[in-house]
């Protein structure tokens, strides 16, 4: 498992230093795009820009072009990756005290449930006691499954929402925006 983590965590650091190399080349592309757009507009709307210096339009003129999921899902796969030891932790303690309430049932309770007269049990014929414990023990696995699946259909949907209600608008909307 360490390896496994290990792996992840450089995997995770390569991407991100490919990701700042990438975003240093857009960021240069766009300080090229603005000083055209900055000259376009100085030229036939210089009254609809008057309320903002060169700088200013720039850090709008990014805000609105810069390509922004890349960073995004980024951030979401670190935060799966690095979430799972403690989202383990988490569901082990809740399986846990689930079973210590007496919410869940102890797996030799739920195997001794599964038995019919005479040893066998419903789901296979002919099965020792000791291979229904087993299979119930790995039923646990469910439970693990389902909450690491769950945990990252929250981490999608946090960043997901994130990513939208921080969407801008056109440049000439946030151009607005910004005289008001």
């Amino acid at each position: 498992m360490v390896v496994f983590f290990t792996v992840v965590v450089l995997g995770l650091a390569a991407a991100g230093v490919l990701y700042q190399r990438w975003r240093k080349r857009i960021d240069d592309e766009l300080r090229e795009g603005a000083a055209v757009e900055w000259a376009h507009y100085q030229q036939h709307e210089p009254e609809f820009v008057s309320h903002l210096n060169e700088s200013q339009f720039n850090a709008l003129y990014k805000r609105v072009n810069e390509p922004r999921f890349p960073g995004y899902a980024l951030a979401a796969a670190a935060t799966f990756f690095l979430s799972l030891p403690v989202i383990f932790i988490l569901l082990a303690a809740i399986l846990m005290g689930a079973e210590a309430a007496g919410v869940i049932p102890a797996p030799v309770d739920t195997a001794e449930r599964l038995f019919l007269e005479d040893g066998k049990m419903i789901f296979f014929r002919e099965t020792p006691p000791e291979a229904a414990l087993y299979y119930v023990r790995d039923l646990g696995g469910f439970y693990y499954f389902f909450g690491v699946l769950f945990s990252w259909l929250a981490i999608v949907a946090f960043f997901m929402r994130r990513y939208h209600r921080n969407r801008p608008g056109y440049l000439r909307d946030e151009i607005i925006r910004a005289r008001e």
